[in-house]
């Protein structure tokens, strides 16, 4: 069987029944790119299907979380390791095996078989225009790329539609006194079709008599004598200047929603993520107060949750004031100093840092300030501290530092610690990468990090991580155009 799994043609995955990875087969690492180091404990969709194709599978998952589904079987669009998308066969079977659920998938590539298909359909859609429905603007060449045949659609005047067949575009260019940039893109186009023998399109734009541009989307088709030479060309054109005009609109209206979708997903994964260490804080002062006999020791404890209330208050409304859309789309940035929004992050890690006994030390002289977004820095701080202080040495008191440093016109900012570490060499790829954990922790989601990059880059920054197992990690962050 393990021979079987290691030599079968096509990509194997065997996954928990929430579709978490646990064995990834040879050719699996071939399809789609990420070794089986890389895939295992990844959620199959996070790693393999683009964000936008993945609700068919996810609600095969759940199904199957539900024991509906014994054996399920779809064409679905995939992403390999450099995000490049391609059509699978995805066939995903439900196994239960000494009592545990098991999801066993198989993946075949069937990129190759589409495109010949495809191409097929190309070719019955173009002859049954021909037949059916003739193009707007149609032109047969011969091999030369002579015109031979133009309808009046393409050409309306009747003495110039005599006059250019047996010549070509650039004789039709000097003959209408037009520039010949347009006959030379046709030229190379008829070229390439004779070079490849295949169908090609492309788009060109001239001028019409008022100055105005006129773009047209157009197609070249060879046809093949019995020796298999290329005989003639026949090409068809189709005004698409409106379309386009449309398209740009679109283009705009894409990236404004896209904009909009950023800041949201931004939103969301701060609120879950961030929120998170107040509410547990909150919880366990409640939880103090709920068992304490002692008034005077109620009264602290409830003295206590103020400050975690406020500060989950001020953390809520700049999430808040976070997704507020502006009519530029940008994140505004402004001068911060360091330790103010240091103590603030650490008033949410309050408990956190007292009950393990955790030490801060903190190094802002050589750069107190930085231009960046609050909200985003406030965020990174959170979490670093609040990682360090999760993945702790059981043998070890958390001592954490941060120190700021100036190079030239940036600003780098190290957050050290002495906890666990992450081998960077089993993880190097993936350290920042969305669901990737590498310690057991029951309150491990794999965000912070993915959060933490997301936000440096979006300002034009870097991250960066040095680390060692069993003796802890530094991550680096250069803040770049920086005030000196």
């Amino acid at each position: 069987m393990d021979t079987l799994f290691h030599n079968t043609n096509d990509a194997v995955i065997v996954m928990d029944e929430l579709g978490v990875i646990m064995h990834w087969n040879p050719k699996a690492e071939i399809i789609f790119g990420w070794s089986a180091t890389e895939a295992i404990g990844c959620y199959f969709h996070n790693i393999c299907l683009p964000d936008h194709n993945c609700e068919p599978y996810l609600k095969m998952i759940k199904q199957s979380s539900q024991g509906q589904l014994v054996s399920e079987t779809m064409e679905i669009v995939a992403q390999r390791k450099n995000l490049a998308e391609f059509e699978i066969n995805l066939g995903i079977s439900h196994a239960a095996i000494n009592g545990k659920t098991f999801l066993i998938g198989f993946a075949i590539d069937i990129t190759e078989r589409n495109q010949v298909r495809d191409k097929l359909d190309k070719q019955k859609e173009f002859y049954e225009n021909i037949l059916n429905c003739i193009p707007t603007d149609i032109a047969v060449f011969d091999a030369n790329h002579k015109y031979i045949f133009v309808n009046p659609k393409a050409i309306e005047n009747e003495e110039l539609r005599k006059y250019i067949i047996g010549k070509d575009d650039f004789e039709y260019a000097e003959y209408r006194n037009r520039d010949d940039s347009v006959a030379k893109l046709r030229r190379e186009q008829f070229l390439e079709i004779k070079k490849s023998a295949k169908e090609i399109r492309w788009e060109d734009s001239i001028k019409d008599p008022n100055g105005h541009t006129i773009t047209h989307l157009r197609r070249l088709f060879p046809v093949f004598n019995e020796k298999r030479e290329i005989s003639m060309v026949i090409g068809f054109g189709i005004d698409i200047t409106e379309r386009k005009l449309l398209e740009e609109k679109q283009t705009a209206i894409l990236n404004q929603l896209s904009s909009q979708n950023t800041q949201l997903v931004d939103f969301c994964n701060i609120v879950s993520h961030n929120l998170r260490a107040p509410l547990v804080n909150m919880a366990m002062l409640a939880n103090f107060i709920e068992q304490s006999t002692d008034e005077d020791e109620k009264k602290l404890l409830i003295s206590k949750l103020n400050p975690v209330i406020n500060n989950l208050h001020n953390t809520f409304n700049e999430l808040v004031e976070s997704i507020q859309i502006r009519q530029d789309h940008e994140i505004s940035s402004e001068d911060i100093l360091l330790e103010d929004c240091l103590q603030r992050a650490l008033g949410g890690l309050e408990l956190e840092i007292s009950a393990c006994g955790g030490v801060i030390e903190k190094n802002f002289y050589d750069a107190v300030s930085i231009n960046f977004p609050s909200k985003y820095l406030h965020s990174i701080f959170q979490n670093l501290v609040g990682n360090a202080l999760k993945y702790k040495s059981p043998v070890r008191t958390p001592l954490i530092r941060l120190e700021s440093k100036r190079e030239g016109d940036s600003i780098i900012l190290s957050v050290s610690d002495n906890g666990l570490g992450i081998d960077l060499v089993k993880h190097k790829d993936s350290i920042f990468k969305i669901g990737k954990v590498f310690h057991r922790h029951p309150n491990a989601k794999g965000i912070g990090l993915f959060m933490t990059k997301t936000q440096v880059d979006a300002m034009g920054g870097r991250i960066w991580a040095e680390s060692t197992p069993d003796q802890g990690s530094t991550f680096f962050i250069e803040f770049k155009k920086q005030k000196i």
